[in-house]
């Protein structure tokens, strides 16, 4: 039984569309954001508060801590945290500017500098004394704000 041989319009056709499907995949595909975009993004969700003035807040209250406790081993560790702190905002001015840039992959290194930042933080209450503030509980939802950055650049072209 032989093989019919496709006519010349579907192989123009299969053409344009290897064409185009290789044109897609070598494309450099580059998302650029405006700061308005980002600030019409985040005032529209259920907490525009969350991420860097969030940070903001926890440093801030972090000071506090340092200035209010008596406990030498929580003064160290929140000194520890401070610091931390200190980089990640910087990393967050970083994906901001990065993601401005429509720079992908430079987005998903500061997220995820950040992201070790308040790990090494956290790491730091891992053993008594128990920390008695709420600072635990703003690492964690920082935490989970990076791990929403990193798995949304996956998503971007």
């Amino acid at each position: 039984m032989a093989i019919p041989s496709p006519s010349s319009s579907s192989k123009f056709s299969l053409l344009l569309m290897i064409l185009f499907i290789s044109t897609l995949s070598s494309a450099n595909l580059v998302l650029k954001v405006s700061e308005s975009t980002i600030n019409a993004i985040c005032t529209k969700t259920l907490n525009p508060s969350f991420s860097k003035p969030n940070a903001t807040n926890s440093s801030d209250q972090i000071h506090s801590l340092i200035q209010h406790t008596d406990n030498p081993q929580l003064k160290e560790r929140y000194t520890s945290c401070s610091k931390n702190y200190d980089n990640a905002i910087g990393d967050f001015k970083q994906a901001k500017k990065r993601l401005i840039k429509g720079n992908k992959n430079g987005l998903k290194d500061a997220a995820a500098t950040a992201m070790g930042e308040f790990n090494a933080c956290g790491e730091n209450f891992r053993q008594a004394p128990v920390d008695p503030s709420t600072l635990q509980k703003s690492n964690e939802n920082l935490l989970d704000f990076c791990s929403i950055i990193l798995v949304m650049t996956k998503y971007l072209p």
